[in-house]
């Protein structure tokens, strides 16, 4: 069966997060990972993709919108409220500083593909026209199931997990799913360096200016020998361990590593179809099968 909404344009997404200031605008909230609700009308209703009628919120308060937390009113009053998105911009300043990705006990300053495997970037940030980073989740697994898909801090695909944390402020996502394939992100903000040498016990940050934010990656995929812990990072047989790089392409990278990749194959059979926007026509992507 084919929906009768359209998938939401890019364009669309950008107005709908610029307005709540990048990030979900319920009151304490603030976080950056966004969905996108229909409520003027709903979708059951009439399918659209009218920003007029479309708020961004997080997955958590998306969920509590869906089953009638807030009414139209609210959710309208919510979109106007410059002061709120303001707010939330001052709350999501920590994504505005210089980036140290903290992963399997080393260290990747200023390399915003953080994890890659076989070209598949896992995890990775880049920086939007606002100065903000965003962040990007593709995750692998042998299990022929859906697996969680960000791009641009945008939920795209979360499949089923045996847990998901995500709370306000973003500063943490943690994912587990059956078969042990694990995923979690932590942001912290460094001030100083002595704060940096306080909290991963080295001084191998003296070349970096602070203040800085740093970003916490700890990842298991079930049945390989790939498992990044927040002390050493296992690859094949070999561990590593207190490396800094700077600038680099790349912070954990890993090609031809023989396995085979079976994940999300329901997002894969939607990727077949693109549909071209202002036309009636659909591209088919043959290759993709």
């Amino acid at each position: 069966m084919i929906s009768g909404r359209k998938s939401i344009p890019k364009a669309v997404k950008e107005t709908l997060r610029s307005e709540v200031g990048f990030g979900c605008p319920i009151k304490g909230c603030g976080n950056p990972y966004l969905e996108y609700h229909h409520f003027d009308p709903p979708v059951n209703i009439m399918p659209h993709n009218e920003p007029k009628g479309m708020i961004a919120l997080c997955a958590q308060h998306h969920k509590k919108a869906d089953g009638g937390a807030y009414t139209v009113e609210q959710l309208h009053e919510l979109k106007k409220d410059k002061t709120n998105a303001a707010l939330v911009k001052g709350n999501l300043d920590w994504l505005r500083k210089d980036l140290l990705a903290v992963v399997g006990g080393n260290f990747y300053y200023e390399t915003p593909r953080i994890i890659t495997i076989d070209g598949i970037d896992l995890v990775s940030l880049k920086r939007d026209e606002n100065g903000y980073l965003r962040l990007n989740i593709n995750m692998l697994s042998l299990e022929s199931k859906e697996r969680i898909i960000i791009k641009d801090s945008s939920w795209e695909n979360v499949g089923s997990p045996l847990d998901l944390r995500s709370p306000p402020q973003g500063k943490e996502l943690e994912i587990k799913y059956t078969n042990g394939d694990f995923l979690y992100l932590r942001f912290v903000e460094l001030e100083s360096f002595e704060q940096a040498i306080g909290r991963y016990r080295t001084d191998i940050f003296e070349s970096i200016s602070f203040p800085i934010t740093a970003v916490e990656v700890n990842m298991t995929i079930a049945g390989t020998n790939i498992e990044l812990t927040p002390s050493t990072s296992t690859l094949g047989g070999i561990q590593i361990t207190g490396c800094l790089s700077s600038n680099c392409g790349g912070g954990v990278m890993i090609e031809d590593s023989g396995f085979s990749w079976k994940q999300n194959p329901i997002w894969k059979r939607k990727g077949l179809v693109t549909e071209i926007e202002g036309s009636n026509l659909i591209k088919v992507n043959f290759k993709g099968r």
